[in-house]
C-alpha cells in the first residue's frame, strides 16, 4: 500500500470518467445483482460458518423467498429498503426482530457485501492498469467519479505509477485535507469505499490499507478505533436502497464536489453504469451538472433501448459505444479520442 495524499485547489479537468459496476466487473468485482446469490449459495464457507453470515441468512430466509434453480433472488435494493423502513420508523418487525436486531442485520449485510467484493475481486486489476497506462500516455488532466466500493482503481494507479497522488476530496484524519495538487488524480467515491472507516462521533474518516479483507467472526475481527475519541469505526459505504443516506456529511461533500467538477469539464465518459432505479440522486446530480454542452460518451457492455432512454433524458447528442470496459480499453484510437480534449 502506498498512499500519497496531496492538497490543492479545485481542478478543472478536461475529462470526467464515471465508473459504474461494469467497470470493476472486468477486474473480477461482482455486479450488484450477483452479491445476494453468492451470499446465499454457500459457495463462500466463511459466510456459512460465521455468526454474521448465519444471522443475515436467517433473516433473509424468514422474510424473503427465492428460487435458486431459476436464478430468482430478492434484490439488494428490496432487502435494504425493507430494513430501512423499520429503522427509519423506529419500529420492531417481530419479537424475533426488534429494531436493534434489524439494525444489526443491516450492519451484518454490509459486512457480507464487503467480504464478497474483497473475495471475488482480482487484485491484479489488469483492466484498470490498462486504463491508467492510457491516461498517462494521452491526457492526465482528468477526474473520476466512481460508484464502486472496491479499491481496484486506486491499487491499479499505484501499480502503474507509484508516484501518483490520490485526491479523495475529503478530510482524512490520518492524512489531513485531500485536495487536488500537482500530479494528484481526483477520485470521487460517491458511494463510499471499503478502505474508508468512519467515526460517527467526530464525523471523520480514517484511511485504511488496500487490503480490505475482513474477518466475519466478530470475536476475531480486527477493529479500527478512532484515534481522536476511541469510538469504534465502521466501513463507510452507502448500500443500495431506495432510501439512501445521501445526507451523510462525507457523501454530501463528495456529491457537491462531483457536481462542480462535472460542470467544469469539457467531456464526460460513462463506463459500465446503467442508472439503476435506486440511484435517482445521481440522475439528479447529472441533470444539474450537464449544462455546459459537454461531449458525452457512454461505454457499456450492452446498449439497449432502456439504457439509451436513461441517458438521453439527461442531455442531447450522447455517443453510445457498445463494448465491455476490457474491450474498449484495447481500442487505442477510441481511447485516444475519449481522452483527448482538443481546443
Amino acid at each position: 500500500m502506498g498512499y500519497r495524499i496531496t492538497k490543492g485547489d479545485l481542478m478543472e479537468p478536461d475529462v470526467v470518467f464515471v465508473f459504474g459496476a461494469g467497470a470493476s466487473y472486468d477486474d473480477g468485482a461482482p455486479l450488484q445483482d450477483e452479491i445476494l446469490p453468492i451470499i446465499l449459495s454457500g459457495q463462500l464457507k466463511d459466510i456459512e460458518s460465521s455468526a454474521t453470515g448465519q444471522a443475515v441468512c436467517g433473516f433473509l430466509r424468514d422474510n424473503f423467498a427465492w428460487d435458486a434453480r431459476a436464478g430468482i433472488y430478492p434484490t439488494l435494493e428490496s432487502v435494504f429498503g425493507f430494513l430501512d423502513y423499520f429503522i427509519n420508523q423506529n419500529e420492531h418487525l417481530s419479537a424475533a426482530y426488534p429494531n436493534a436486531e434489524i439494525r444489526a442485520v443491516k450492519e451484518g449485510l454490509i459486512k457480507l457485501i464487503h467480504y464478497v467484493i474483497s473475495e471475488k475481486s482480482n487484485r491484479r486489476a489488469m483492466v484498470y492498469k490498462s486504463f491508467w497506462s492510457a491516461v498517462l500516455r494521452h491526457n492526465a488532466n482528468l477526474s473520476i467519479l466512481t460508484l464502486n466500493y472496491d479499491t481496484l482503481l486506486e491499487e491499479a494507479l499505484q501499480a502503474v505509477d507509484h508516484r501518483a497522488g490520490i485526491d479523495y476530496c475529503i478530510h482524512l484524519m490520518d492524512h489531513g485535507d485531500a485536495g487536488g495538487g500537482p500530479g494528484a488524480f481526483r477520485i470521487m467515491k460517491g458511494h463510499g469505499s471499503l478502505n474508508w472507516k468512519y467515526c460517527s462521533c467526530c464525523n471523520q474518516v480514517l484511511l485504511t490499507p488496500w487490503d480490505t479483507k475482513i474477518d466475519l467472526d466478530a470475536a476475531g475481527e480486527k477493529r479500527y478505533c478512532c484515534p481522536v475519541d476511541g469510538s469504534e469505526l465502521e466501513t463507510l459505504i452507502i448500500p443500495p436502497s431506495h432510501i439512501k443516506r445521501i445526507s451523510h456529511p462525507v457523501v454530501s461533500q463528495i456529491l457537491n464536489i462531483s457536481l462542480r467538477t462535472i460542470r467544469a469539464c469539457r467531456k464526460v465518459v460513462f463506463v459500465g453504469y446503467s442508472f439503476p432505479d435506486a440511484d435517482v440522486h445521481f440522475k439528479a446530480l447529472f441533470k444539474k451538472a450537464l449544462i455546459n454542452n459537454q461531449e458525452i460518451y457512454v461505454v457499456n457492455r450492452t446498449i439497449d433501448q432502456k439504457l439509451k432512454l436513461n441517458y438521453t433524458a439527461l442531455a442531447e447528442g450522447i455517443k453510445f459505444i457498445e463494448a465491455p470496459f476490457a474491450g474498449f480499453i484495447k481500442n487505442e484510437p477510441l481511447v485516444e479520442e475519449l481522452l483527448s480534449c482538443r481546443k
